[in-house]
This record gives C-alpha cells, sequence and structure tokens, in this order.
C-alpha cells in the first residue's frame, strides 16, 4: 500500500469517528518500533474492528463491500458457482478470494485485499470477461470458503506444525497478543477467553467476575494467534484434539505475570482461557483482606494455634487461595517449616516448599500429603480437599501436631463438616481435628469515580428484613452510607470497579465439638443462636458502609 493510500485511510477512520487521534499515534509507534502493517497493528490494538478497515477500504478505492453487493443481488447466485473457473478451492483459499457469480457477463469476486488486483487479472486471461471486486472480511470469506467442501477440511488454514509455527511468529500476531494480555491487565481482568465459533474468533475478558468482549479479530487469525499462545505456554502447537494446560511467564507494566493456559477443542476450533496471575501484588497480606474487626481478632487467633485444620470453603473463584496466602503471610518466617500442596501452584513465595499435583502420573494430593509428613513441616496447605484419603490425612497431620490450612467446596462454613462426612470421615475425628471454618464469597466494589449516595438503601435493606445490623455487632466500625453508582469510562459503565471478599467464620468451641460429634445438623441452628454473622448479613454491612450495593450482594450471596 502506498503511503499516501494508507494516509488516506487514516483520515477516512478518523473522519468516521472510529479512529482517536491517541489511537492512531500508538498504534504508529508500534509500527516504527516492531514493524507491521499500520492496519494490522490497528486491528491488533483493538482500535478499530476488522468491519471499521473493510468500510474505511471500500470507501477509499470506491467498492462495494460483500454484505452491499449481497443485498443487491441473490444469495443463491453464490452456490451457483461450482466450478471455480477450474482453480480449485486451495488456489483460492491461497488468494483470499472467493468467486461470487456472473452478473450480466461480469464475474463478481470477494476478496479480503482490495488492493491486490492479481486474482482479477487471472480470471479476466482466462475467460476474456470483465471482472470486479468486493470487499468481504476475513470471518464472512471463511464461510464462504467452506461451500467448496466439507466443513471439516476448512477449519485450520495451516495444517501442519511448520506452518502454524511460521504464522505464530509473525510480528502482527505477536503484537496482537501482547496487546490483549496487556489490555487485559489494565482492565485488572482475571480472565482472557479465546473463543471459537464458526465463522467467528472473539476475545472476552472477565472483569470483576463479568465478561467483556473487547476483540473481534476474525475466525482468518484463529490459526496463528492459538498458536502463538501455545508456543507461549511451551504446548504442542500440532495437538488440537486433545485439551492441554500449560503456563506463561512474562513481564507486564513493570510487573511479573503468571498466566495458566487451558485449551479446549472445539467443533469450530480450539477455544483458550488464559488465567491471569500476579506473582508479586496477588497475594494480600491478612489486613488488606479487609475483614471487620471480629473476623480478624478469630482469624489471628486461629492462625496461633500450634495444630489443627482451618477451613475455607466458598465455590471457584471465590478469592479462597488469596485469602490462604494471606493467611500464610502471617506464617512465614525461619522459626517454621511451610509446605503447599495445590493443583495448580497459583502464587510462587518465597520461604515456602511449595508442590504440584499431576494426578495424571499418580502424584494425587493425597499421595503428595502422605509424602509431606515425612518431611518434618509445622504448617501444611492442601489446595483442595476432594477425597477422603485426601481428608483423613488432612485430618491425621492435625492430630500429630501440625496446623493444616484447606479448602473446601461448600456453600457456607457449617456445611464444610457435613461435605466431609459425606466424603466418609468420622465426626468425632472432624470435632477433635478441625478449630475453625470460614465462608467467603467476592462481591464487586462501587466505582469511587462515579457512586453517590443512595437514599434509599436503608429501606431496601429493611424490606429484605436486615434492620440495624450494626446495632447487632456493636463493635463493629460502620457508618451507613449506602451508594449506589451511576457507571463511567472507569468502571466501563458497570458501577463498579474491582472486588472484595466478605466472610463468615466461627472458631469451634466445645459445644460446637459435641454438636458436630452427635448431631452435626444442628450446627447451622445454634450458631444463628450464638451470634454467628451469615454471608449475606457480612455483606449488608458492607452495603451499608457504601463499599458494595444490597443487589450485588443479594446477587452473590442469595
Amino acid at each position: 500500500m502506498s503511503e499516501v493510500s494508507m494516509l488516506s485511510l487514516e483520515r477516512i477512520l478518523l473522519k468516521n469517528g472510529v479512529l482517536q487521534d491517541s489511537d492512531l499515534a500508538r498504534a504508529e509507534t508500534a509500527v516504527k518500533n516492531y514493524g507491521g502493517q499500520l492496519e494490522d497493528v490497528l486491528l491488533g490494538q483493538g482500535a478499530c474492528s476488522e468491519e471499521d478497515i473493510l468500510a474505511a477500504n471500500a470507501e477509499l478505492f470506491g467498492v462495494k463491500t460483500y454484505q452491499q453487493w449481497l443485498a443487491e443481488n441473490s444469495l443463491q447466485a453464490i452456490t451457483e458457482v461450482t466450478n471455480a473457473y477450474e482453480l480449485g478451492k486451495k488456489w483460492w483459499q491461497e488468494q483470499q478470494a472467493f468467486p461470487l457469480a456472473e452478473v450480466d457477463d461480469v464475474i463478481w469476486i470477494a476478496t479480503t485485499d482490495i488492493k491486490d488486483n492479481f486474482v482479477q487479472t487471472v480470471l479476466a486471461r482466462k475467460t476474456s470477461k470483465t471482472v470486479e471486486s468486493v470487499i468481504i472480511v476475513s470471518h464472512e470469506l471463511r464461510q464462504l470458503l467452506g461451500l467448496f467442501e466439507d466443513a471439516d477440511q476448512h477449519l485450520s488454514l495451516a495444517a501442519d506444525a511448520q506452518s502454524l509455527r511460521d504464522l505464530a511468529t509473525g510480528a502482527p500476531i505477536i503484537h496482537f497478543v501482547n496487546d490483549i494480555i496487556q489490555r487485559a491487565v489494565d482492565a485488572k481482568a482475571s480472565d482472557i477467553h479465546f473463543e471459537s465459533y464458526r465463522g467467528v474468533f472473539r476475545v472476552r475478558i472477565r472483569v470483576d467476575g463479568v465478561m467483556h468482549e473487547i476483540d473481534r479479530p476474525g475466525i482468518g487469525m484463529q490459526a496463528a494467534i492459538v498458536s502463538r499462545l501455545k508456543l507461549m505456554a511451551n504446548l504442542d502447537i500440532s495437538e488440537k484434539r486433545l485439551p492441554q494446560d500449560g503456563r506463561i511467564r512474562t513481564r507486564v507494566s513493570g510487573k511479573d505475570l503468571d498466566i495458566r493456559v487451558a485449551t479446549t477443542p472445539g467443533v469450530a476450533g480450539e477455544s483458550l482461557v488464559l488465567r491471569l496471575l500476579d506473582s508479586v501484588d496477588g497475594v494480600s497480606s491478612l489486613t488488606e483482606l479487609d475483614m471487620f474487626e471480629d473476623h480478624l481478632e478469630t482469624t489471628g487467633k486461629l492462625l496461633a494455634s500450634s495444630s489443627g485444620i482451618i477451613i475455607v470453603t466458598g465455590p471457584t473463584g471465590s478469592g479462597k487461595t488469596t485469602s490462604l496466602y494471606a493467611f500464610l503471610s502471617e506464617l512465614i518466617g525461619d522459626e517454621r517449616k511451610i509446605i503447599t500442596v495445590e493443583d495448580p501452584v497459583e502464587y510462587q513465595t518465597p520461604g515456602i516448599t511449595q508442590i504440584q499435583v499431576h494426578s495424571e502420573i499418580g502424584l494425587s494430593f493425597a499421595s503428595v500429603l502422605r509424602s509431606v509428613l515425612r518431611q518434618d513441616p509445622d504448617i501444611i496447605l492442601v489446595g483442595e480437599i476432594r477425597d477422603r484419603e485426601t481428608a483423613e490425612t488432612a485430618v491425621q497431620a492435625a492430630l500429630t501436631g501440625h496446623l493444616v490450612l484447606a479448602t473446601l467446596h461448600t456453600n457456607d462454613a457449617a456445611s464444610a463438616f457435613v461435605r466431609l462426612m459425606d466424603m466418609g470421615v468420622e465426626s468425632y475425628l472432624l470435632a477433635t481435628s478441625v478449630i475453625g471454618v470460614m465462608a467467603q464469597r467476592l462481591v464487586r466494589k462501587s466505582c469511587i469515580h462515579c457512586k453517590s449516595p443512595d437514599q434509599t438503601g436503608s429501606g431496601q435493606a429493611e424490606a429484605l428484613g436486615y434492620v440495624d445490623l450494626e446495632k447487632k455487632w456493636p463493635g463493629l466500625s460502620v457508618d451507613k452510607n449506602y451508594a449506589e453508582s451511576e457507571g463511567c469510562p472507569v468502571c466501563l459503565g458497570t458501577g463498579f470497579a474491582g472486588r472484595r471478599s466478605i466472610f463468615e467464620m466461627f472458631a469451634v468451641n466445645e459445644t460446637m465439638r459435641h454438636i458436630i460429634s452427635t448431631k452435626p445438623e444442628q450446627l447451622s441452628a445454634h450458631l444463628a443462636e450464638s451470634g454467628f454473622r451469615s454471608l449475606k448479613e457480612d455483606g449488608m454491612l458492607r452495603a451499608a458502609a457504601g463499599d458494595t450495593t444490597i443487589s450485588e450482594v443479594i446477587r452473590v450471596a442469595g
């Protein structure tokens, strides 16, 4: 493309309001520093979509888009082109073009590169007819090429590992992947999803537990992007039939970042999920968990114990691992031996021996835990109690003088005992080994940039039966300051920015031990009569303080 044409394309994008001056400056800097085509960089940075580039090129070169042509002609006309002018699907695929139809002795073709007239020249010489082009986006072209043969034969543009490797190491693909990761980090996303559907390849990020689409690069870039991520994670780029798991270690914005990569095969191609783990800032200290004073005091007393099991419960993604590492931050020291058993190891921490479970080779939680007991530990962290063997080994460790921190999947704190008994652990063993249980959830925090007082908050809380909760626990620092947020650019219009935990917890006392041993199903009723604060009540106190909203607490805690 000539410099004049590129500048013209830029002006059209700016004129149409698609591109901002700052976007253009950022893309031009990337081209200057790393090379590549400006169009590719603009797409990679998410400054504009492939459809935006297509519309601008159509205006620049005075041609129709495929959708405009389709509106004027019959779709049936396309399917009548069966011989592809004896050039074959492979040739058309290599040229990134498709023969649409002949209308009044004019051959119409669709192409992704309106500047390249090679296909027009070949067809004109072969048929002695006039050939006209329309411009098409890559995912639409992909669908048209599928008309030649069975869909299973055209899912991938590259059939062998070397071709995939060549695609993945191209500068535009490298820049695109790096930019997606940077944008996810800037948005404080926890996950990046690269998702494949028939004719669609999109990128979404999870911010504060909610998904947001940030890019749709086109199905034509799928193989290259997936292969690039596999290379970064040291995965087999030629294996598309089986799920794979890997890890990327990189540096973004001056910080070390660990990324867990999981691939999944699908009928429309592979999808990938990247879990972003900040290896430095991802682990909070105990005070940074921002518990209420009574919960903080209870936690401190539990962590001061020399033996016993402390259980943290909650669903996947509720912050259990972060809390456990916050607990460990209070315990790390030269005078203690700490070993963790995890699947996977999320936060690599100095001063701790961390072990990764590999079930596929027989290295399960239970087998590792048995080995750990022979390593003379003081404190053991069990990433998850999943089965009876692991649970019984954890109990054995606690009863032989070790402090065990573990996670469990239950809806609330009291249910932890029922869950462990369902696994086959005797109730009397649990009553003597478990010293405390904490359940938690993550609620979105009200955006500080756009929140304002909510005059209806007290009325909403009263209607739900939560009246003057702060009086029930008078020792807590809670000022009634209900808030609502309209949404702003900082919070992506959601009204929320960031997340915080809400908790329920108790230390096991002698009365509870008796109940757990004899009538564990009565534990919840006993807690309710003993001043225990539930997850929802803890969340309502946070809503009263203006940290979150009542609707968010109801959404998360039920």
